[in-house]
């Protein structure tokens, strides 16, 4: 999708924070992002340029839409999501900051995914499977669980609350 066509519709909104393309489109996030950014990037060692955006579930349809995709209906109980179609990850659930941490590692590893070529043909298989079964969200899941339990270990003094 194209960079500055995703620019434009983000900015047609409040952005309360931005840290290179990460958006805070939400007033009720109350982490600093610029912080957040570099705690995941750190602990993953690997910064990467996918886009960011936290909001709720209702905005990330309208920018989807904006985009010229079809809206999703299913996300409203979930933490995070990648929107392969335009390559643009949204997170929903911001309170605590470990979850949000590790809803971050899951959607990076979907993005991760997407570049490789076994997951790309699962991405595909997994549409027919139940959700607990799909190859591509057990790895997102072990990917998560690991990385958000070395950021623990990393950052055990600082972890905010």
């Amino acid at each position: 999708m194209n960079k500055i066509l995703i620019q434009s519709v983000i900015h047609q909104r409040p952005v309360y924070q931005q840290s290179g393309r990460w958006f805070v489109l939400d007033e009720e996030f109350k982490w600093d992002l610029s912080t957040l950014q570099k705690d995941v990037f750190a602990c993953l060692n690997k910064a990467f340029h996918i886009p960011i955006i936290f909001c709720d579930s209702c905005e990330a349809n309208k920018i989807v839409s904006a985009l010229g995709e079809e809206e999703a209906e299913y996300l409203q109980f979930a933490s995070g999501v990648y929107w392969r179609e335009v390559g643009i990850i949204f997170i929903f659930k911001f309170d605590d900051y470990l979850p949000l941490i590790e809803t971050i590692f899951h959607e990076l590893r979907h993005y991760i995914q997407d570049h490789i070529p076994y997951y790309q043909k699962e991405f595909e298989l997994d549409k027919k499977r139940p959700y607990e079964e799909r190859t591509t969200e057990q790895d997102a899941f072990a990917f998560a669980a690991y990385y958000l339990a070395k950021f623990t270990r990393q950052n055990s003094h600082a972890i905010p609350s």
